[in-house]
């Protein structure tokens, strides 16, 4: 089993790439492997669920499910504390599985895993 890191800097300004992240999160935590998604930039948003539920790629692709099922597999969603905290978003305002992080933990994160960024 292998560790997959997800860099998420895209949110509801670029939905095709966000959903195309968390698609690939998704088949990488269905096939047993171990998954975080780190959320920066714009993609701090994305802790926001009444939001990502609107979010439908052209593709047909909904960014939710996703996410829902990244949930029930343990994947950790870590949000950037300066990103969140230049966009308002608190630790309190996170729901299951998110969580503030920092940038020296995407440097740990990044050294144990394969790294895909969007």
């Amino acid at each position: 089993m292998a560790s997959f890191l997800f860099v998420l800097s895209r949110g509801p300004e670029d939905v095709t790439r966000a959903t195309r992240c968390l698609h690939l999160a998704k088949v990488a935590a269905d096939k047993g492997h171990k998954v975080s998604v780190f959320l920066v930039d714009e993609g701090v948003y994305l802790s926001n669920l009444a939001l990502a539920e609107r979010m439908k790629a052209p593709t047909g692709d909904e960014l939710m499910p996703y996410v829902r099922f990244l949930q029930d597999k343990g994947a950790t969603f870590h949000v950037c504390k300066p990103c969140a905290e230049t966009r308002l978003i608190s630790a309190d305002d996170l729901p299951q599985g998110f969580v503030i992080d920092t940038s020296a933990t995407l440097i740990d994160l990044a050294v144990e895993a394969k790294v895909f960024s969007f």
